[in-house]
């Protein structure tokens, strides 16, 4: 048994940091309990039963420097389950801090190392077995030192460590202020990995949109804490060319600008800049519009008005200009185009899209119907062809509702309401649509999937499997016209309820496929044979008749049109339009109409299989 005054550095690893600029806090799995190599002592354990931890908190410091300049933090240890864990918070501020910062937010992973003062240290020799820390420990082939007593004085923050068992974790305290009495509240282990998550995230945003190209706006954005829509915006206005401006006196404003401001205070000024340009948002921030009131000011401004006298009188007035509602108009529009492209459309990966200029009915060959091309003789004519096999027809009917804003919003200073219903409409319009879709799909007009056109199975072993849809791609590359022509329809989509997800991607994401038959490979030969869509709708039986949670379905491309969509004039987008005022006493309200006009059909159907899904 022997007594040593020399201090123990146990080194750590794995550290993960966190900041935005508020005190970060620190977790640190300082020491796991096992044998660990530490110079000059060679192979060592600690008895963590012996070791003293201090009442007070324990300073965290860099490189082990315990001069004041050293010095970037404080946290308390405890021992539990037969590891050291010290938390605490990172002191901001000094230059030494900020250097663990940078370079963490450059992605150097820190190590950790804790200062142990011994006490009594035996040695346990060669083959044989302890029991410590929750764990039964045998010696390797030499022997090694156990520390029976110590005093824990410190942790540091290094460039290399020797634990690798034990991290590190540092996350920022996002929502509570330095030097209050919550800062001292211990995080949790779920907080500082929620914490860790939501960095992560962040980061992965900021360099989806930076891409390769602007390394410098990727370092500025990690570094100062951006968000993802921040870094876009950043890319977008870097993204311009640079023009050379002479300074002149301040353009009036316009409608766009109007809007380009209704926009940035709705808290979409990435969108203002897409839809508007950068010099129409440049010169909606010039306007300096910090609340509706001023708004309601530039309006009037724009259509040479007076200013009215009080908040009220100008309220009216300004919803009473074309310029206001109409600019309320077009923001609502972007917000509401942007919500209808987001949402899924899982129709899109198969559907002919085509337009009309009116609503009535439209009847369109099949594209695969067009016969044949004949030799031409020398000095022969061309011969004309015949469109002999079956139409089909499709039309496009209207679909609306209103949306307004009240005084009473531009009173408070609120467009949120406003901004959430031109969200919804936009997710609603495409919902609306991919309903029609698919009640289309489902109903299963003049008997479009049957055993007649060669395109539908419902027999048994028709359940989603590497067989049946083998047999399915098969039937739909068989598929030939009235002249036995072969049409040369390729399948590339396999459509699914959620029911059938997990076996879908296992059919065509595996690489291999488990075989009862020793002789046939396990290779599988339908990897990424075509493209996967997971569409609820096929079995909402609540909302949707012909509905299934077995069956499948497959599909040529668009080209092929196994089923149409139509708009018309080929707008495919929603259409927002100022409709008028709604006045009456103690209310008055500007109001718009979005309307939105489509329809679907049933097209080809060698283009498009069907199978039951029985077992």
């Amino acid at each position: 048994m022997t007594t040593l005054t020399a201090e123990l550095f146990l080194a750590a690893a794995d550290v993960e940091l966190m900041a935005s600029g508020r005190p970060p806090t620190i977790s640190v799995v300082g020491y796991t309990g096992g044998i660990m190599r530490v110079p000059p002592f060679g192979d060592l354990v600690i008895d963590l039963a012996g070791l003293q931890l201090p009442a007070d908190p324990i300073p965290i410091l860099c490189d082990h420097d315990s001069s004041l300049r050293g010095i970037i933090g404080h946290g308390v240890a405890r021992v539990n389950a037969g590891r050291l864990l010290v938390q605490g918070t990172l002191i901001p501020g000094s230059e030494a801090t900020q250097r663990i910062i940078d370079l963490n937010k450059s992605g150097f992973r820190f190590q950790a190392s804790v200062g142990v003062a011994p006490g009594i240290i035996e040695r346990v020799r060669a083959g044989e077995t302890i029991h410590i820390n929750n764990r039964t420990i045998q010696s390797p082939q030499t022997a090694f030192s156990l520390v029976r007593t110590g005093e824990l004085r410190e942790i540091s923050l290094v460039a290399l460590g020797a634990d690798a068992a034990t991290s590190v974790s540092i996350a920022a305290s996002r929502n509570k202020g330095f030097g209050m009495t919550t800062d001292n509240i211990t995080p949790t282990a779920d907080e500082i990995r929620a914490e860790a998550l939501a960095e992560t995230e962040r980061i992965a945003a900021i360099r989806k949109a930076c891409g390769s190209r602007f390394t410098d706006i990727e370092a500025t954005a990690i570094r100062d804490g951006w968000d993802g829509q921040r870094t876009e915006l950043e890319v977008l206005r870097a993204s311009r060319p640079v023009v050379a401006i002479t300074p002149s006196r301040p353009e009036p404003a316009t409608r766009l600008v109007l809007t380009a401001a209704i926009l940035a205070h709705m808290g979409h000024e990435l969108k203002a800049e897409k839809h508007l340009g950068a010099d129409v948002a440049q010169r909606a921030r010039d306007l300096r519009a910090t609340n509706l009131i001023d708004l309601c000011k530039t309006a009037l401004t724009m259509e040479h008005r007076e200013l009215p006298h009080g908040r009220d009188a100008m309220i009216t007035a300004a919803v009473s200009t074309f310029a206001l509602p109409a600019a309320l108009g077009d923001a609502a529009s972007k917000v509401l185009l942007d919500s209808y492209n987001e949402s899924p459309a899982t129709w899109r990966a198969f559907a002919n899209i085509k337009s009309t200029n009116d609503f009535k009915n439209h009847t369109a060959i099949r594209p695969s119907d067009t016969g044949e091309l004949t030799e031409i003789a020398p000095g022969g004519e061309i011969k004309h062809g015949g469109m002999s096999e079956k139409t089909y027809s499709y039309s496009v009917g209207s679909f609306g509702k209103m949306i307004s804003v009240d005084r009473r919003d531009i009173v408070n200073d609120d467009l949120s309401v406003f901004e959430q219903t031109a969200q919804l409409f936009g997710r609603t319009a495409m919902r609306s649509l991919s309903d029609l879709v698919y009640k289309v799909l489902l109903a299963n007009a003049g008997s479009f999937f049957s055993g007649g056109n060669v395109n539908y199975d419902a027999g048994a072993g028709t359940v989603l499997s590497i067989a049946s849809l083998n047999a399915g791609i098969a039937r739909m590359l068989a598929q030939r016209d009235a002249e036995k022509r072969d049409l040369d329809i390729r399948p590339r989509t396999l459509l699914v309820p959620p029911e059938l997800q997990q076996s879908a991607k296992e059919l065509l994401l595996s690489d291999f496929v488990q075989r009862t038959n020793n002789d046939t490979p396990t290779g599988n030969a339908l990897k990424n044979s075509v493209a996967l869509e997971v569409e609820s709708r096929l079995s909402n039986s609540d909302r949707f008749t012909g509905t299934s949670a077995k069956a499948w379905y497959l599909f040529g491309s668009p080209s092929d049109a196994p089923l149409v969509v139509a708009f018309l004039n080929g707008v495919q987008t929603p259409t927002v339009e100022f409709f008028g005022f709604d006045s009456t006493p103690n209310r008055l309200a500007a109001s718009w109409r979005v309307y939105f006009d489509y329809g679907a059909a049933l097209a080809d159907f060698r283009a498009a299989y069907k199978a039951k899904g029985e077992v």
